[in-house]
């Protein structure tokens, strides 16, 4: 090509390309806070710098003014394919390569090509003979740099387009489209296909599609792959299935919900992935049923979850799948079920002030206005003493009730036996025996445990037992040598108990260990009606009628349940389910010797 050949057309395209990038660098100046608005500012101001350069070679084409507008379409070159690739780059989600060292090194090309472009050292860039160029191997060096920049970049567009969503689509249509024009014209003159630059012209083709992308399809506004992002930091897990109810599309955190259960269930059945989690998949086929939005709770094993259905249509109406969203709210129930508590408790607390409370101090309030009036007094002021001790056990036991009823935070190993039989020794238990089924060890608060021990025996000799008269303890497994005649002997002195306590464990939960353990006794039994674990339930009365009540907080406190009934020998019999074990930890209650003294004498 001849430099100063210049045609009155080309210099009318360089100038509308020109006055197209300052057009536009307005307007994306005005939204320059956008993601990626900034490079892709400088990158149409760099093709108006080109275009300039160009039309300013068609009137000076010799001389070093010529060669310093030949050095500023060079510089302009490096700033666009610069430019063009940090937008990319920004505009497809991968920020994590624009660091200053890339761009640093992505810099030194463009800096090596102004300088040999200026120097132009034995001609390695190029040589003009008779007014044309020839190009060196400086030039093609650059040019396959260039194009391997703009390769990168058509296929990085070309991958966003093939995932993206329809409502996308428009506006990656237009970088690609505007990309390949201008390296289509590029193409053209460098392989000497046309006799002047027209690279402007692809450039003037970019500026259209640009101008319409920012104008109709909100080219810096709607980025594509925030929408990557917002599915990707979602909690909640996101499934999206087709007509035939196949995968088609989920998010990690919906990938984490299955990854147990088919490492790669895309194009799978989503009613059967969620096979291991049947209340989940009944639930999801019964809102899947009419083509409505629909949500739902679904208690899961060990977990709550909610489940969320929305029908998806395509642009004519037309049913195309579902989208299924399923979150995770154990914690809020969990969350819930506390607060739940902590109303009954204060609730308990109303109705021991307004009732329980008041009706012996009623009674001692009575005895004092006799006490006043008689001549004798001793017999009012017993009655007095006696409803005080009353108030005082319901107010230690509604302390109770109020101290055990939290959620338990920091469980530790601790053994079942070992705590049943500091428990039994803290209790009067008179002639009653004591017998260990089998042992486990569990993870608890042994302070708490040893208190549903502890009033779960006083329930069983309030009920069973006569006349308190000695202790004894007898385990059903084995001990080793230094146990087992201690026990064998404390046993066959006492001769038959009048009641006997078991405790034990309630069968096997595969290998997790038990499933639970009981406490049971051959006593009356329990009574047909009424609920044994209600607030101020007794049939004793001198009881307070909160010791039941207290076991059932601390059960709910650890997370298990419990249920009250009979037991093989008739007396009462309470389980307690799901329960947490540790059977390869080391208790951290001590044991002790069932016929240890309380009071510490021999």
């Amino acid at each position: 090509m001849a430099f100063g050949t210049g045609i009155a057309p080309i210099q009318l395209v360089y100038l509308i390309v020109v006055f197209n990038s300052v057009a536009l660098a307005g307007v994306l100046w005005r939204h320059r806070d956008r993601p990626g608005a900034v490079p892709l500012l400088v990158n149409v101001l760099s093709t108006g710098l080109w275009a300039g350069s160009l039309l300013a070679r068609t009137v000076v084409d010799r001389g070093l003014v010529a060669r310093v507008f030949l050095v500023i379409v060079f510089l302009s070159i490096g700033l666009y394919l610069l430019t063009l690739l940090v937008f990319t780059l920004e505009y497809t989600g991968r920020e994590r390569f624009i660091r200053p060292s890339i761009v640093a090194a992505l810099s030194i090309e463009p800096i090596l090509v102004i300088i040999f472009v200026a120097v132009n050292p034995d001609g390695l860039f190029f040589t003009v003979v008779d007014g044309t160029v020839e190009w060196g191997i400086g030039f093609w060096i650059h040019t396959a740099y260039a194009y391997t920049i703009l390769a990168v970049v058509t296929m990085l567009i070309f991958g966003l387009l093939y995932r993206s969503q329809a409502v996308y689509r428009g506006q990656i249509a237009v970088m690609l489209v505007g990309t390949i024009a201008a390296w289509t014209a590029n193409s053209v003159y460098v392989f000497d296909l046309v006799d002047v630059e027209v690279s402007p012209v692809g450039f003037l083709v970019t500026g259209i599609l640009y101008a319409i992308g920012i104008v109709h399809y909100r080219l810096t506004d709607l980025v594509p792959i925030a929408r990557d992002r917002v599915l990707d930091n979602v909690s909640d897990g996101i499934f999206v299935v087709d007509e035939q109810d196949r995968l088609i599309d989920l998010n990690p955190a919906g990938r984490a919900l299955l990854e147990d259960i088919d490492s790669a269930p895309i194009g799978k059945r989503l009613e059967s992935l969620l096979a291991d989690y049947p209340e989940l998949r009944d639930e999801y086929r019964a809102l899947t049923a009419t083509r409505t939005d629909g949500d739902s709770e679904v208690a899961v094993a060990g977990g709550h979850y909610h489940l969320r259905t929305t029908p998806l249509e395509d642009g004519r109406d037309r049913h195309i799948g579902w989208l299924c969203l399923i979150r995770d709210i154990t914690d809020r129930k969990r969350q819930e079920a506390q607060v739940e508590r902590q109303n009954e408790r204060l609730e308990r607390f109303a109705s021991v002030v307004s009732h329980d409370l008041r009706n012996p101090l009623n009674v001692a309030e009575g005895y004092l206005d006799l006490a006043r009036e008689a001549d004798d007094p001793e017999p009012s002021l017993d009655e007095i003493e006696q409803s005080h001790d009353r108030m005082a056990a319901i107010i230690e036991d509604v302390l109770a009730l109020a101290r055990d009823g939290t959620t338990i935070t920091d469980p530790e190993p601790v053994s079942l036996a070992a705590l049943a039989e500091r428990a039994w020794e803290n209790v009067d238990t008179g002639d009653a025996a004591l017998v260990i089924a089998s042992e486990t060890t569990i993870l608890a608060d042994a302070d708490r445990v040893t208190r549903l021990l502890e009033n779960l025996f006083r329930n069983a000799i309030e009920h069973g037992a006569k006349e308190p008269t000695s202790q004894a303890s007898h385990h059903a497994v084995e001990h080793g040598p230094a146990d087992g005649p201690e026990d064998t002997t404390e046993t066959e002195a006492s001769g038959r108990s009048s009641l006997t306590v078991e405790v034990g464990t309630i069968g096997t939960d595969g290998a997790d260990g038990p499933a639970g353990f009981y406490v049971a006794d051959d006593g009356r039994g329990l009574p047909d009606d009424g609920d044994v674990f209600e607030d101020g339930y007794t049939t004793n009365p001198d009881g307070t009628g909160f010791g039941l009540s207290i076991v059932s907080g601390i059960a709910t406190a650890h997370g298990w349940t419990v249920e009250a009934g009979e037991s093989e020998h008739g007396g009462a019999r309470f389980e307690f389910r799901r329960i947490e074990t540790g059977d390869d930890a080391t208790g951290s209650t001590p044991r002790q010797p069932a016929d240890a003294n309380p009071n510490g004498e021999s």
